[in-house]
């Protein structure tokens, strides 16, 4: 074993040579922020009006209370980093602390589920609750039937606790703290397989909560199985590392070079401690087998990421072929049996774009020439954000290898994502996807740029440029997650509103919707027929401007059964602030349906109108005229 590597591989790491006398006070300090910080978050929530909420998002209503709760437990954080705190739990509870003010602030300020597509979700929980089975060859929302273990999950909880999916909305919102919180319990023990140093650890965790904006930790199969791949990560980089202590790589038919590649990309990485045959490693090797099948079950796109996640450890001699044989085989099964309806009509499409560049790969990235001036600079920070994590991470990574410190298991990881966007044709969101699923290794060579050896970054002079690094990337994160909120924030009127319709309308009804942003689906969702008047081809959509109630009454008078048009708030701040339509567009076809004969208001609320055909249409099969379309009276001497 080289040199490098015996000095990197000691049980107990030496302190930090710089840990410097009179920071006994540290731990009291960073204990009276971090409570003063969350007294003075709590105090504050009540002041958060949503409804007052402009373009820019969350930002837009945050009391200065809150501003400042955030800036202490940041403060808090960059302290609990020092040499006498960082060993103990206040790096934890500092950033546990950071996750509330974050992800906790939303989901109690707005008092609602966000984002639709939790609302889907919640409808394919709703379906299996009334069905007590699956549809796979659903001509709607297909794919949630073919990987349904998240959704079954979920039904399962809500019969227990007699919860329909209105009622599991309420759990629903919390999502997002909940499993930043488990990713905090997870990602220290996957970071620790790459350094003993715990500065490093946990400023890699902070890194990974404030740059994780995409918005994949919501209530969805995807951040549950984004989950499930950290855990297993840590199982196989740890116990199930096929390396016994002082030993080299796992002997394999490979060439000389290959194996001292092997050995030279692995020099950073503390040595295991536990033996083969220990029952730690039996019971690591059942969970692992056992979340693989989770995830398999749970998500399309995320067991392809393990594979190649896996593959990249074993071809780096820290993993033996059998998880990656047996993910590979639990992926075909379940491919070709049980989501084979899904997969067969989708097969000719993967094969003829397998090895393409995704050519929608920039498809959900906001066009910056038509949204509105304020979601350009949501749209400039989230790309500034991710763009300065990566840049941290390069310049980080290349200060390691400068200390002698090569991570080869940390750049597979964090480059394993990547053959995905060549792989599938999943659209815009790949590219999301894949910035998600790099994160933690980003983060972890973006904090080694302060921490890359345990003799650096000890000096006070680091204090200072990492809390406002810190800090700016705190205000990216507000702006980059939050900065649709006006548009992803739904009111209780816009739930009630919707919950009406979806339990009055008749099955087989068409369900004409202003766009798809709103509370949707979420219940008795595979009765209807939907047509968002947003994805309408431009053509369409400019005929509906020109005469609102003669083309939507032209449409519900030619439905076979009922047909209803809803209109919400946040559907008008969607089409106004990304530019899909000219502005004020829903809002006039509203004034339109409201003031028209031909139509009837069945409900309202203050931020939702749902209007049917008026009955004497419906009925004789003609149009009632407009005020101005009937001639003025005439007299006669």
């Amino acid at each position: 074993m080289s040199v490098a590597r015996k000095a990197s591989a000691g049980a107990e790491p030496a302190e930090p040579v710089a840990a410097s006398a009179g920071t006994g006070a540290t731990p009291i300090v960073t204990i009276l922020l971090l409570a003063g910080a969350l007294v003075l978050w709590a105090w504050s929530l009540p002041d958060i009006d949503p409804d007052a909420m402009q373009e820019l998002g969350l930002v837009t209503i945050l009391p200065i209370a809150v501003w400042t709760s955030i800036g202490l437990v940041v403060l808090a954080f960059v302290l609990s980093l020092r040499p006498s705190t960082v060993r103990g739990p206040l790096p934890f509870l500092t950033l546990t602390g950071l996750i509330l003010v974050l992800h906790a602030t939303p989901a109690i300020a707005y008092g609602t589920l966000r984002y639709s597509w939790a609302w889907k979700h919640l409808g394919i929980v709703d379906f299996i609750q009334r069905h007590h089975s699956l549809d796979p060859e659903a001509t709607y929302l297909a794919a949630y039937h073919n990987w349904p273990a998240f959704f079954a999950a979920f039904a399962t909880i809500g019969d227990w606790l007699h919860l329909d999916s209105l009622g599991l909305s309420e759990i629903a919102r919390y999502f997002p703290p909940a499993m930043n919180f488990l990713y905090l319990l997870v990602l220290p023990q996957v970071f620790r397989r790459f350094t003993d140093d715990w500065r490093l650890i946990w400023l890699s965790c902070g890194l990974f909560l404030v740059g994780n904006w995409v918005g994949q930790d919501y209530f969805s199969p995807q951040g549950s199985a984004f989950l499930f791949y950290l855990v297993i990560l840590a199982f196989v980089l740890g116990p199930l590392q096929p390396v016994p202590a002082g030993s080299e790589p796992a002997a394999m038919p490979l060439s000389g070079r290959i194996r001292r590649f092997q050995l030279w990309a692995s020099r950073a990485m503390p040595e295991p401690r536990v033996r083969p045959g220990s029952m730690l490693r039996i019971t690591s090797a059942a969970l692992v087998l056992a979340l693989t099948l989770a995830i398999v079950a749970t998500h399309q796109l995320t067991p392809l990421l393990l594979i190649l996640a896996l593959g990249g450890l074993f071809l780096l001699g820290r993993l033996g072929f059998g998880y990656v044989l047996f993910a590979i085989i639990a992926e075909i099964v379940w491919l070709f049996y049980f989501a084979d309806a899904f997969f067969s009509a989708s097969m000719n499409d993967l094969v003829a774009q397998f090895g393409a560049m995704n050519a929608d790969m920039t498809a959900k990235l906001a066009d910056l020439a038509v949204v509105s001036p304020a979601q350009r600079i949501v749209s400039m920070a989230s790309r500034g954000l991710s763009a300065a994590i990566v840049a941290l991470a390069v310049l980080g990574g290349i200060r390691r290898l400068l200390a002698h410190q090569v991570d080869g298991a940390a750049a597979a990881l964090a480059l394993a994502p990547m053959p995905l966007l060549v792989m599938t044709p999943y659209g815009g969101e790949i590219i999301f996807r894949a910035y998600y699923y790099a994160l933690p290794f980003l983060a972890f060579f973006a904090a080694a740029l302060i921490f890359p050896t345990l003799d650096k970054g000890v000096s006070r002079l680091w204090f200072l440029p990492m809390t406002v690094l810190t800090l700016v990337l705190v205000a990216g994160f507000l702006l980059a997650n939050n900065g649709k909120d006006r548009q992803y924030r739904f009111s209780p009127d816009e739930v009630a509103a919707a919950d009406w319709l979806y339990t009055n309308a008749p099955s087989g009804s068409l369900l004409i919707e202003g766009s798809r942003n709103y509370p949707s689906q979420f219940r008795n969702y595979e009765r209807f027929r939907y047509v968002p008047i947003s994805l309408e081809p431009p053509e369409t959509r400019n005929e509906i401007l020109a005469d609102p109630t003669g083309v939507l009454g032209r449409w519900l008078s030619e439905a076979p059964k009922a047909g209803y048009v809803i209109i919400t708030r946040s559907q008008q701040a969607d089409v106004d602030d990304l530019g899909i339509m000219p502005k004020g567009a829903l809002a006039r076809i509203d004034v339109a349906l409201m003031g028209s004969p031909r139509f009837i208001l069945v409900k309202a609320t203050a931020d939702a109108r749902v209007y049917a055909l008026n009955p004497v249409v419906a009925k004789f099969g003609r149009w009632l005229p407009e005020p101005d379309d009937i001639p003025e009276a005439t007299t006669s001497d």
